[in-house]
């Protein structure tokens, strides 16, 4: 037979449960400092993953999420886009979008800036080689002219280096 003391015990650890068990976090507002059944603070983040999400989505997609930008570096990267486009058709009509094709010509227009260029992949690893290149000019401190071309498509865009890779867009995680 329990001791009272385990009795006591029990009885307040399935209290506990009972009042957490309901979606109440008991501990949650300890300090007082956010009223009562108000979402926490990390759930009204900006990039919040949709309710429906998986379980760590928004840690695992954080690194395809480019940082912000620097108003400066954004108005001179988007100023450099349509060069950047006529360029990519130029040498898509030649054939010509490898890396080592396009490297030489983006440094052309990137200069003073930095250009990374790598051959293009796909599938749910990015390891299975395919048609074209992808790459990333820096412009300024902040911003990035990035996309990819091929033989059938070209993509430019402006947006903030992503945390990991730079200016070149990361493969999904999952």
């Amino acid at each position: 037979m329990p001791s009272h003391k385990t009795a006591a015990g029990i009885g307040v650890v399935a209290a506990a449960l009972a009042l957490t068990g309901c979606g109440n976090d008991l501990f949650s507002n300890m300090n007082g400092t956010r009223k009562a059944n108000s979402a926490p603070p990390s759930a009204t983040a900006p990039h919040s993953p949709p309710a429906d999400s998986p379980p760590n989505y928004g840690d695992n997609t954080a690194a395809r999420r480019p940082e912000a930008m620097a108003r400066e570096d954004q108005q001179a990267a988007t100023a450099r886009t349509q060069e950047v486009k006529a360029a990519l058709r130029t040498q898509q009509q030649r054939g010509r979008i490898s890396p080592e094709h396009l490297l030489p010509v983006l440094e052309d227009i990137a200069l003073p800036w930095r250009v990374e260029v790598s051959n293009r992949t796909t599938g749910t690893a990015a390891t299975t080689p395919t048609d074209g290149s992808v790459f990333g000019i820096y412009v300024g401190e902040t911003a990035c002219v990035s996309g990819a071309v091929s033989s059938t498509r070209i993509w430019v865009n402006v947006n903030g280096h992503f945390p990991e890779t730079g200016c070149i867009e990361p493969p999904p995680a999952h």
